[in-house]
């Protein structure tokens, strides 16, 4: 194998260097063109001019951001290499951009045929919108264990436009390929990164492969004006190459630099970054890399090396500038070096996966000789004294600065680890007390409602036990004037007995006994009578507080019925309680219910607002229905409650009688009766020494 690298000048000066190094009888040639000149015609016109004089040349070629020549590099050139082989052959293939960069891959792959045979794949892509790390995956689906190299094509940081091209055409979105066979071929393949991490973990925290919409939940170009400054924000992508962010792929740390800018202020890179992943922005470490050049060509020289391909990130060479030739020159003293700046470099790891890397020289060393024979390791070559010193100087700094703020923010984050697993512990002891806590609470609060419930029953009772005493008393008269009677009767019947069985009873006082008779009889029905109608006006009004049944009655009727179950306590007083109820309301709901109310309101007032100051109160009970709801109005003329007393006047066992009798439940009742049990409203207007009103409101059920 021998590679013979030509800067071009002209067509005839080419075709003069081609005829000098009789390249037509070279039956295996590959020529790659390396352009800086990124226009379509003169790509054109070189195609033309070598396949002219080379008709069965394998030809590959990008355009560029500098070119490799020699160990030393240019800008705005056309680098063309010719290495022959003696028995590896050559295929190269071309496809144009296919649905996405992954189907672009695999349109490329399928047109090659013998891949388990194959060797090598050198590979160009369009540098802008081509995701690099899609394209690589899906070539190394279809051939897993084909090794790969080469890059993304560029354009002197323009971001207008790039090409590929093999001698079959030139493409500007596409991909093109040569593909090695021949079991000769030996190949080794080395990379030097060093860029190294500063500042600290950022999270991806939106992203769709490699485009990255928000990184720490901030817009992506944000983030670089935020850690970079405007000036390099501002210039994006040009500057994004320079910046990149770098991940940890195991043991392999990859960049990823900016490609394009979006008026969303998201940015597309050269390859995919996971949604949650963890970046770091990196920098080009100067001392590092030139530290490293020595070694790099070491590591070259243990296998056999005939010719050097070296594609290379744009971002080396405008970090170093001149000095990227300090990497370069040890390389070119083992074999001849060409190769181009990328916008991202193609790589087979050790791991036999394809990687797209960035901010890398990439290398790829062939022969097609068995011999270890390379050139002579030379002298470090010695960087340029203008500003090398302070750039190495600053990136030993930045280094050592970076490590050390690393060193810090990991002994932080031990720190945080720790003090949130204590706390965790210590949550986790606070949640079990809470939550015994809050089951011994549960408990007394279900026992508070248990001893609530058995109170508000109490209460019940108590109006029932009033209701009792009521018809006791009210009865005791009627029955009374009865039993009297009807020993009056006794005795005049026994006189009667007597005369008659004496033979002394006269027509007269015969006479006398029945007309007596008629009217006590008619004194015993009337009062036997009116006690009855008291018991089954008691029994109904009893009847419905113990019950929840609906049932019709008339509203006026209804209302009698429950004072006259309160006359006993209504008799004690002088107080007047007016009613004021049209006599043909007849109504449909818990008649049960509305008996509470009257009667709970009712004590309260006869208890609160008619104290011993008050000797004669008035009660006004009147009610109407409207839009088939029942309005109540309840009021008295006692003495009103203050605003403090008014909040608090339906809360559960809030009662200004404590230690008197008061059990604190008796409007609570009639609030939860009202808004519960009826689904209606009850509203209070009162002021100190001028009253309570009562106004409630509730649908009426409907009988059908």
């Amino acid at each position: 194998m021998k590679t013979v690298n030509y800067i071009f000048q002209t067509h005839e000066k080419l075709l003069e260097f081609m005829q000098e190094n009789s390249f037509r009888t070279h039956k295996n040639i590959l020529v790659q063109v390396f352009t800086g000149e990124c226009e379509k015609n003169h790509i054109a016109a070189l195609i033309k001019t070598i396949t002219s004089h080379l008709p069965h040349v394998k030809l590959l070629g990008s355009t560029t951001d500098g070119e490799i020549i020699q160990g030393k590099i240019t800008e705005f050139k056309t680098i063309i290499s010719f290495s022959s082989f003696e028995s590896t052959h050559i295929e190269t293939y071309i496809t144009d951009f296919v649905e996405d960069s992954f189907q672009t891959g695999i349109a490329l792959i399928e047109q090659m045929q013998n891949l388990v045979q194959a060797r090598l794949l050198i590979t160009f892509s369009q540098g802008l919108s081509m995701n690099g790390e899609e394209y690589v995956k899906a070539i190394q689906s279809l051939a897993p264990t084909l090794e790969i190299a080469g890059g993304l094509a560029s354009d002197n940081a323009k971001f207008i436009a790039t090409y590929v091209f093999t001698e079959k055409g030139i493409v500007k979105d596409g991909a093109v390929g040569a593909l090695f066979f021949g079991d000769a071929l030996f190949i080794n393949r080395h990379y030097n990164f060093s860029w190294e991490p500063i500042g600290t973990n950022h999270t991806i925290t939106k992203s769709e492969k490699n485009r990255v919409y928000t990184i720490d939940d901030i817009p992506a170009a944000e983030v670089y004006n935020k850690y970079l400054g405007h000036r390099i924000g501002d210039m994006l992508p040009a500057t994004g190459i320079e910046f990149p962010l770098i991940i940890e792929k195991g043991k392999l740390i990859v960049a990823r630099a900016v490609l394009n800018k979006h008026e969303d202020g998201s940015l597309s890179f050269a390859g995919n970054i996971a949604q949650n992943e963890k970046v770091r922005f990196a920098y080009g470490n100067v001392e590092s890399i030139l530290e490293y050049a020595p070694v790099c060509s070491t590591h070259v020289s243990q296998s056999p090396v005939e010719s050097i391909f070296i594609y290379s990130c744009m971002a080396r060479k405008r970090l170093l500038g001149k000095d990227i030739e300090v990497e370069l020159f040890p390389l070119n003293e083992l074999a001849p070096t060409v190769g181009f700046f990328t916008n991202g470099e193609f790589f087979h790891n050790n791991g036999h996966e394809n990687e797209l890397l960035n901010q890398t020289m990439t290398i790829v060393a062939l022969s097609e000789s068995p011999l270890v024979t390379p050139g002579q390791l030379a002298s470090e070559k010695e960087p340029s004294q203008e500003d090398s010193l302070t750039v190495a100087a600053l990136s030993h700094l930045i280094s050592v600065t970076s490590n050390e703020l690393q060193e810090l923010n990991e002994d932080l984050e031990l720190r945080v680890r720790e003090k949130t697993a204590q706390l965790r512990n210590l949550n986790a002891s606070l949640e079990q007390r809470v939550e015994e806590s809050a089951k011994e609470l549960q408990e007394q609060y279900e026992e508070l409602h248990e001893t609530q419930k058995r109170l508000i029953e109490n209460e019940k009772f108590a109006s029932l036990g009033t209701l009792v005493a009521g018809v006791a008393h009210e009865i005791n008269t009627p029955v009374g004037l009865s039993l009297t009677g009807i020993t009056y009767l006794k005795s005049e019947l026994k006189a009667l007995k007597k005369a008659y069985t004496d033979e002394t009873m006269t027509e007269s006082q015969f006479g006398t006994y029945l007309d007596d008779s008629a009217t006590m009889m008619q004194s015993i029905h009337t009062n036997l009578d009116k006690a009855a109608h008291l018991v089954k006006s008691f029994k109904q009004v009893a009847v419905d507080q113990s019950s929840d049944e609906i049932r019709e009655f008339n509203l006026l009727d209804y209302v009698g019925e429950v004072l006259l179950s309160l006359h006993n306590i209504t008799r004690l007083t002088s107080h007047q309680i007016e009613i004021d109820i049209d006599e043909n309301i007849n109504i449909y709901m818990q008649a049960g219910a509305l008996s509470q109310i009257i009667t709970n309101l009712i004590v309260n007032s006869f208890t609160h607002a008619f104290e011993d100051d008050i000797q004669k109160g008035t009660i006004c009970i009147s009610a109407s229905v409207e839009d088939n709801k029942l309005v109540l109005l309840f009021s008295d003329n006692g003495k009103g409650m203050t605003p403090e007393v008014e909040k608090q006047l339906f809360d559960p066992f809030f009662t200004t009688k404590r230690g008197s009798g008061g059990s604190g439940l008796g409007m609570n009742i009639i609030h939860n009766i009202v808004t519960h049990t009826l689904a209606g409203h009850i509203d209070v207007t009162t002021k100190p020494e001028e009253g309570t009103s009562y106004t409630i409101v509730c649908p009426l059920s409907n009988k059908n």
